[in-house]
């Protein structure tokens, strides 16, 4: 007799929809464990009108958003989890909701690290204190990632694992630029971490002939949406710079731009260096996190040390200077994000995790 495999539901918990790498991941992600045999769906601690709510909802991804708080939140979702085969959770915030109820599941229960800051805060140390217990399997989208948790948490009896983060890869149309301008993206929450300023503050050190040759696109928003604005009137005023919010058509931002600008402080594994590449743009980012292991210096992009504004510079000017470049390492990049960071790739290697 043919043995029956039953089908593994997955939940993944984000701490909500908004415009953000990690949660276009999990979509991805998703996406991708459909046609792969999972059943995953997405479970938001967010307001059912966020803008990847819809995403989820346009390629049939189950997706259900709990705002507000309370314990009655918490019984909801706990209620819910208990349909599912496997929790993966996808940010501390998630697991904090979550603590409570942590006991309570007969279910593998992996936690994913996005970002690489090491959660020094002492409430963050106290949280992963007492949830490590009831986590069967800890992963990072980078080596840093896993070092600085682990340095900070000593979870050295979860099976920790690096899992890169992987992207569709279907490139958008592209809009030509007009004439000789550079076009430059940056694209990201606008927090003091990912120091988008910095990217102004170049700028503001290239002669007026190559500050006429650029022009800016922000896609996000945040606390230093203001003090870019500001920045921009009081020493920019007659660049060409355009402040689009929080955008989630990926076919809009990235046929926007020429080469992407990431200017952060840390990095995981960032998915729009990934996304950008995959749509042929070369990238110029800050030597941290998991940036290096995505942009090689000359060859898929440029990099630079994190708030070294005049190095930032001369790439731009370099740039200006030498516009065959953008073509040539777009396509490198291209590539090598083909070859080494497809979902395909990071979906098998959680299955191998819910399956176990």
């Amino acid at each position: 007799m043919k043995k029956v495999f039953a089908v593994i539901k997955v939940a993944h918990i984000v701490g909500s929809l908004h415009i953000g790498g990690a949660e276009r991941f999990v979509i991805d992600l998703c996406h991708v464990q459909k046609r792969l045999g999972t059943k995953p769906a997405v479970i938001s601690l967010g307001k059912p009108n966020e803008p990847l709510v819809t995403e989820c909802i346009v390629n049939n991804i189950p997706v259900a958003s709990y705002g507000g708080g309370g314990v009655w939140k918490l019984w909801r979702v706990f209620i819910v989890l208990l349909k599912f085969d496997v929790i993966h959770i996808h940010s501390p915030h998630v697991l904090q909701f979550l603590n409570l109820i942590l006991p309570f599941f007969n279910k593998t229960i992996i936690y994913t690290r996005h970002g690489a800051a090491p959660l020094v805060n002492e409430k963050w140390v106290k949280l992963h204190r007492k949830a490590k217990h009831y986590i069967n399997y800890i992963t990072f989208v980078s080596q840093e990632g896993m070092d600085n948790f682990q340095q900070q948490h000593a979870w050295h009896d979860i099976p920790s694992i690096v899992i890169d983060n992987g992207v569709l890869i279907s490139p958008v149309n592209k809009v030509k630029s007009g004439g000789h301008v550079l076009r430059i993206g940056s694209v990201g929450r606008m927090i003091p971490l990912k120091n988008q300023i910095g990217l102004l503050k170049a700028i503001n050190l290239l002669n007026k002939q190559s500050q006429s040759l650029v022009n800016v696109s922000f896609f996000g928003d945040g606390e230093c949406a203001t003090a870019l604005k500001v920045f921009h009137k009081e020493n920019l005023p007659e660049l060409d710079v355009s402040f689009n919010g929080m955008v989630s058509d990926r076919e809009l931002i990235y046929s926007s731009f020429d080469v992407l600008v990431v200017c952060s402080e840390t990095e995981g594994l960032s998915m729009v260096i990934i996304e950008a590449m995959a749509n042929n743009i070369p990238v110029i980012a800050t030597n941290v996190g998991g940036n290096p292991k995505l942009v090689i210096n000359d060859k898929t992009g440029w990099l630079f040390e994190y708030d070294d504004d005049k190095k930032l510079a001369n790439i731009i000017q370099s740039i200006i200077d030498e516009r065959d470049s953008i073509h040539e390492l777009g396509e490198v990049a291209f590539s090598y994000i083909s070859k080494n960071f497809s979902i395909e790739a990071s979906a098998k290697k959680y299955a191998k995790l819910y399956e176990k």
